[in-house]
């Protein structure tokens, strides 16, 4: 997870990309289609050719997964506001723009601030996830007012990046600098 920091000191602007692990489901169904896929091309030289088919879907199925599944994501922080953006091979999704004042919440899954935003809790709020999925990156809860409703975003965010929401916006950042 490399963060850089672009411009000079007046315009400060970091960029963290995030590259995602692929889950266990992911490698195991990738690896089907293509035992499937080999199958049907076997069937189609020894039987017959109408397994032909079947083969070129199931290739076409792999090769559609495998680039579905790969994902990357750029938080980026700069004078006003978080940008959440996906990358891909086909280029940049922008998925949000966040204006730290809208900001709510910055705190780890497990504190008690987070407590009435989990599952069950007394706000509803939408989940969306931007982590790598590594368990050795630590990931944080951002709440965020996104009129009408609240989001809750969890993103694996550096140190430099937590500096500079606290910078930004003080009393929403709830995390201390010893954990």
């Amino acid at each position: 997870m490399p963060a850089r920091k672009k411009g000079i000191s007046a315009m400060e602007e970091l960029v963290i990309s995030v590259s995602r692990k692929p889950r266990r489901s992911d490698v195991f169904l990738l690896r089907l289609m293509a035992v499937l896929g080999v199958l049907f091309l076997l069937q189609g030289i020894l039987f017959s050719t109408a397994f032909m088919l079947p083969c070129f879907l199931t290739a076409l199925c792999y090769y559609w997964y495998r680039h579905a599944s790969k994902r990357e994501y750029e938080y980026t922080l700069d004078e006003e506001s978080l940008k959440i953006e996906r990358v891909s091979d086909h280029g940049r999704n922008l998925l949000y723009e966040i204006p730290y004042g809208s900001i709510v919440l910055v705190c780890r899954p497990d504190s008690d601030e987070a407590a009435p935003y989990r599952k069950g809790g007394a706000v509803r709020v939408k989940k969306e996830d931007y982590t790598s999925y590594r368990e050795d990156v630590p990931y944080y809860t951002v709440i965020v007012r996104d009129e009408p409703r609240m989001l809750k975003l969890l993103m694996d965010l550096t140190p430099e990046a937590i500096r500079l929401l606290r910078r930004r916006n003080r009393e929403t950042v709830r995390i201390s600098d010893t954990q």
